[in-house]
């Protein structure tokens, strides 16, 4: 952190590379009240838990120069097609809508 005097001097305060690090206390889930912080965000950083692990999986694959294999989608020509639609689903031919 630094703080810039009127005189336009800089200075540095807190290096916060060389604090240590400590681990937050809270209480578990269970006994949060509904609008507490943690229980009002667990299911965002959840899902930035997965974000960042297929962040990691896909740069993993990158780097490996390991293909992706799609399953659910195919490429014609600019767009991606998905490969069940839902017509399928609902015993609907393509020329019944």
């Amino acid at each position: 952190m630094y703080a810039k005097y009127a005189t336009g001097e800089n200075t540095s305060f807190v290096d916060t590379k060389k604090l240590p690090v400590i681990k937050k206390k809270v209480k578990k889930l269970e006994h949060q009240n509904k609008y507490e912080s943690c229980s009002l965000w667990k299911d965002v950083t959840f899902n930035l838990k997965i974000s960042l692990n297929k962040r990691a999986e896909s740069q993993e694959r990158k780097e490996k120069e390991i293909q992706w294999e799609k399953r659910l989608f195919h490429k014609d020509g600019e767009c991606w097609v998905y490969d069940e639609p839902l017509l399928k689903y609902l015993g609907a031919s393509k020329h019944q809508v």
